[in-house]
């Protein structure tokens, strides 16, 4: 398998979705204002979703600028993290069309921690595949530890206390964009790039 084949394709597949999130809006039925900002839960959703989808393919590209080789492994590895990636255009409409609800909120947080696992696995495979450059690898994202304990115990967190107060859903989501966009470390460009 070639990397940069997987990677542009995995490229591609990002675009795609990104797109499909703001195929979800529809134009109002007149010229009113009004109906556009009665859409503002659904914006703020998609808001939150986009920069996710951003962040992490940012991660995502740096496993991959770092990552020497890959192989059949790290195909189906990346496949799975593009599954659960493909199914965020669906949860974040459900959750826009229904704000308040809390299965719409409970299923989006269940999407993004599968998400979030589906990464954990597709850098634990590239690491297998690269030993030679594991603490390079480990220092992305959500592997260094700390990154992972915040953004799974969001989620776990959000996903609990959701069960009992349901706007929580959005507060979680709303800080954990912020962590992600502001504080993740994101990766260590090689020296020279």
């Amino acid at each position: 398998m070639d990397k940069k084949r997987l990677e542009a394709f995995t490229d591609a597949i990002v675009a795609i979705v990104v797109t499909i999130l703001i195929l979800e809006f529809k134009a109002p039925s007149k010229p009113d204002i009004r109906l556009v900002l009665e859409e503002w839960q659904s914006f703020a959703i998609y808001t939150i979703s986009f920069l996710l989808i951003f962040t992490v393919w940012y991660d995502h590209h740096g496993l991959f600028k770092i990552a020497k080789r890959v192989d059949k492994r790290a195909y189906w590895a990346n496949a799975f993290w593009l599954f659960w990636l493909s199914i965020i255009p669906y949860a974040t409409s459900f959750s826009g069309k229904f704000p308040n609800y809390r299965g719409a909120s409970l299923l989006y947080l269940g999407i993004l921690f599968m998400w979030t696992i589906s990464y954990i696995i597709l850098s634990k495979t590239l690491i297998r595949i690269n030993p030679e450059i594991t603490s390079q690898l480990r220092q992305i994202g959500f592997l260094n530890g700390r990154d992972l304990i915040i953004f799974e115990g969001t989620l776990i967190s959000g996903f609990i206390i959701s069960f009992f107060i349901p706007i929580f859903t959005w507060i979680a989501l709303i800080l954990l964009t912020i962590w992600t966009v502001f504080f993740n470390r994101g990766y260590v460009k090689e020296p020279g790039s």
